[in-house]
């Protein structure tokens, strides 16, 4: 029903406002106690926990950065059957990103494209919002970011503030890979690791999809020096080659922006074989991008992933795609 009926109707409008509008539903979903009921027992998927350090994850199935980026749903977004969930990309203060329309859909490819700008509310209001955590219900990953990437104090102050800040209720952070220089970066993990007052709460690099196969190892070495717990493979892609099913204007009408969904699934797969090859066993290996169905899930794992994260498959596929995804992935 939901790709017959209810998708076609929803394509119709603009993707950021359905995005809005889906969020204020959830809202309100958060008030209607038998109705949650409802759901929880219509979603849970039937599959076997997934154990890594002192993290155990419901399922191997979680929702990616981007959906939930003022972290003011996640609690409902879990009755849908994630077994972890990830929100932001939250930084210190407010980011009102690119101009809209930035959020964009390419149907025949299966692809989002974006080009939001880390937009968020900033970090009072997400910690707020995080206070409605549930603890034990699934895992809470927090994506960071710096409001100055390119200030090396500034931005190595501010990350350990927001590790600092959330760390009650985070139990894992993500830092994008790119989004801030390596140098920085580093100097970043090196003040969180020599902190030894922090609560240790594991932190996991997210690359992007165009990232060099031949600079993969370079990537583990600097995660090996500096206590990275795991990788996110992987973000959205740059490139416009993999969009093969629409046209030329549709493209070109689409403009710039970031492409997630199916397209970016071989570059995935093949970040993430190179990671299980060549990473430290220990390390955690979540399989993301283009996972929209259990056969980019099922590949995904086979070529070493230990979970999957999924949003472009969630708007295209539906709600229960979660489940049919964790009750094939056990």
């Amino acid at each position: 029903m939901y790709k017959s009926i209810i998708r076609p109707w929803l394509f119709r409008i603009d993707a950021e406002r359905i995005h809005n509008e889906i969020i204020t539903l959830l809202h309100v979903y958060r008030y209607l106690p038998p109705v949650k009921s409802f759901i929880r027992s219509v979603y849970r998927p039937k599959a076997t926990p997934f154990q890594w350090q002192n993290l155990t994850f419901g399922n191997r199935v979680g929702l990616s950065a981007g959906f939930d980026k003022e972290a003011s749903c996640f609690d409902e977004l879990s009755d849908l059957g994630f077994g972890f969930l990830e929100v932001g990309t939250v930084t210190p203060e407010k980011v009102a990103g690119n101009p809209s329309p930035r959020i964009f859909r390419l149907p025949q490819d299966h692809a989002l494209v974006s080009r939001t700008g880390f937009n968020n509310p900033g970090k009072a209001v997400v910690l707020q919002n995080l206070k409605r955590k549930r603890n034990g219900k699934y895992i809470l990953g927090v994506n960071i970011n710096t409001n100055h990437p390119s200030d090396e104090a500034l931005a190595v102050a501010e990350l350990c503030d927001l590790y600092d800040t959330f760390s009650a209720y985070a139990d894992y952070y993500t830092l994008n890979w790119g989004s801030i220089a390596p140098e920085i970066l580093g100097a970043e993990l090196t003040a969180l690791t020599d902190d030894k007052q922090r609560v240790r709460k594991p932190i996991l690099l997210k690359l992007p999809a165009d990232v060099p196969l031949e600079k993969l190892d370079d990537i583990i070495g600097f995660a090996r020096q500096h206590h990275v717990g795991g990788f996110i493979a992987t973000g959205p892609t740059q490139d416009r080659s993999l969009l093969i099913h629409s046209s030329q204007s549709e493209i070109t009408e689409v403009g710039a922006g970031g492409i997630s969904g199916l397209p970016v699934i071989h570059k995935s797969i093949e970040v993430v074989k190179h990671l299980a090859a060549h990473a430290p066993k220990e390390m955690l290996i979540i399989g993301a991008g283009g996972v929209m169905t259990p056969l980019e899930a099922h590949s995904m794992l086979k070529a070493g992933a230990h979970l999957v994260q999924v949003y472009s498959a969630f708007i295209y596929e539906g709600p229960g795609i979660v489940k049919r995804i964790a009750e094939a992935c056990k």
